[in-house]
């Protein structure tokens, strides 16, 4: 594609929902956005309900005039999950950032036309590129990988008070969660907090009427954590964390087989935790080097053994500070600045 014939101010904005959607799951999203925004000094574009009407004439009609409504500059946009339909952000001036591509062989075509018009896709999942490649995919294709925000740096010296010996966060992987209550079992001195979810998101996405309750093993009630801060501020707390790729134990066909590696590993080292996993050996988790800090555990003898260690060695915190140097947010900023320069796209970083 020829860059210098698309007639759009070298500009980039940020195409973003968060006026739009009230959900939990997205604040990680919108640290990378503010993240994006101050360290390039660019500003976000809303998506609105005109945004919303657009793309139901697009998938109900097949044809697509998006571009008719399109902003006069570039617009860099997290999209949580790969789309199958043509919809409105399928145009010339946008940049989709693809979080979790979850799209079986049998589905490629409806996936190709539904990125059809955008100048090039990022990946997050390095797995996905030798498999879009060797099924001919028309378009550029970068790996664009999870980052975790600058503002979770830590360095050689920097140590967390730990009050318990394991917290669960999110979902879990159903082979470490029964290796947990056997150890448990075994370990009267054993403390884990859980969660106790309340309530469920509505169908547009909010989780307003959510409620994350959080116990610890011993019957103490820890109280309600459903922000962002409070997570992280529990993850501190705890001595290990457990972390599994999605892709395993009953997660394959959510993910149409494909295994990455999601931003909570990255998050457990900041806030110092010894990580117990479950894993597939994958190009995404050799990309993030999983095998330096954590062998997959395959059965319970092995998750003792791992459990028992990481109780009584404390976590090396130069070597974490160290590396997550390569997977902050800011990081990302230069990898996405060195793909504009291939693609000849000569952005001015200032607000449009």
């Amino acid at each position: 594609m020829n860059n210098d014939s698309i007639k759009f101010k070298q500009v980039l904005k940020i195409r973003t929902y968060r006026k739009k959607v009230d959900a939990r799951y997205l604040d990680l999203v919108w640290e990378w956005e503010d993240e994006f925004k101050n360290l390039l000094g660019i500003s976000f574009n809303y998506i609105t309900k005109i945004d919303d009407y657009l793309d139901k004439i697009i998938k109900r009609t097949g044809i697509n005039f998006s571009s008719l409504f399109s902003p006069n500059c570039y617009e860099f946009m997290w999209e949580m999950k790969a789309r199958l339909k043509n919809h409105v952000y399928n145009r010339h001036n946008l940049i989709p950032n693809i979080v979790d591509f979850h799209v079986s062989k049998d589905e490629l075509e409806d996936f190709y036309r539904a990125y059809s018009k955008n100048p090039f896709i990022l990946i997050s999942n390095l797995e996905v590129l030798p498999f879009l490649q060797e099924n001919s995919f028309p378009k550029k294709i970068y790996h664009f990988p999870l980052s975790l925000a600058d503002r979770y740096r830590i360095s050689p010296t920097t140590q967390f008070e730990k009050k318990y010996d394991l917290v669960l966060v999110g979902r879990q992987n159903p082979v470490l969660e029964e290796y947990m209550k056997l150890y448990s079992e075994k370990n009267k001195d054993f403390v884990y907090v859980y969660r106790v979810l309340k309530g469920e998101a509505s169908s547009n996405g909010s989780q307003k009427d959510m409620s994350f309750d959080y116990y610890t093993s011993k019957g103490e009630f820890l109280g309600n954590i459903n922000n962002r801060n409070g997570y992280m501020e529990l993850l501190r707390k705890s001595k290990i964390g457990f972390y599994s790729t999605p892709g395993i134990d009953g997660g394959e066909v959510r993910t149409k087989g494909f295994n990455y590696v999601t931003p909570r590993f990255l998050e457990l080292l900041a806030c110092g935790c010894h990580v117990i996993a479950r894993y597939k050996d994958t190009l995404d988790t050799d990309f993030y080097k999983l095998n330096e800090f954590c062998q997959s555990v395959n059965t319970y003898y092995d998750f003792e053994k791992q459990m028992d260690k990481a109780l009584k060695t404390p976590v090396d915190m130069k070597k974490y500070s160290d590396y997550l140097e390569n997977h902050y947010t800011s990081k990302r900023i230069e990898l996405l600045k060195n793909i504009f320069e291939k693609e000849k796209i000569k952005i001015n970083i200032t607000n449009c």
